[in-house]
C-alpha cells in the first residue's frame, strides 16, 4: 500500500514567516556574532515590498511613455539603495547586539557593510532556511 500525503501541509508562504537566524560574517569571512532574524522571500512582507517595488517601476514607465520619452535609467546609488531596503524588509529583528532593534539602525549598519546586505538577501532566497516544523 502506498503512503499518502497531504499535499496542503505544504506551505512556503507559512514557513518563511519563520525567523531565521543568521551570524552575520566579518568581510574576512569570520563569523561576528552578531545575529540577525530573517523571513523568507515568500512571507508576506517581503511580498508586499516587491510589489512596490515593482508597481513604482511600472509608474515610471507609464509616464515616461506618456511624455513620450525613455524611462530614465536607475543610477548604481539608485540600486544599491534599493538593495539595502530590500534587506531591510528582510530583517525582523537581531542578537548579541547592544542597541535595542530598529529598522534605522539596521539601515545604517548595512549601508556600512554591503556584504551583509548580499548575505541577507540570498540567505532569505534559500527556501531550505525556512522548513522547520510549523
Amino acid at each position: 500500500m502506498s503512503k499518502t500525503l497531504d499535499i496542503t501541509a505544504f506551505n512556503a508562504i507559512a514557513e518563511s514567516e519563520q525567523g531565521f537566524d543568521m551570524n552575520m560574517k566579518a568581510t574576512d569571512g569570520t563569523e561576528t556574532g552578531v545575529i540577525f532574524t530573517i523571513i523568507g522571500r515568500y512571507s508576506d512582507s517581503v511580498q508586499r515590498w516587491s510589489k512596490k517595488v515593482f508597481a513604482e517601476y511600472q509608474q515610471e514607465i507609464n509616464l515616461a511613455k506618456r511624455k513620450g520619452k525613455e524611462p530614465p535609467e536607475k543610477t548604481i546609488d539608485e540600486l544599491r539603495e534599493q538593495n539595502v531596503e530590500g534587506a531591510i524588509v528582510r530583517v525582523i529583528g537581531w542578537k548579541n547586539v547592544k542597541q535595542e532593534f530598529s529598522k534605522e539602525l539596521l539601515k545604517q549598519v548595512l549601508v556600512n557593510n554591503p556584504h551583509w546586505v548580499d548575505a541577507i538577501i540570498e540567505e532569505s532566497d534559500n527556501a531550505a532556511n525556512f522548513t522547520k516544523a510549523l
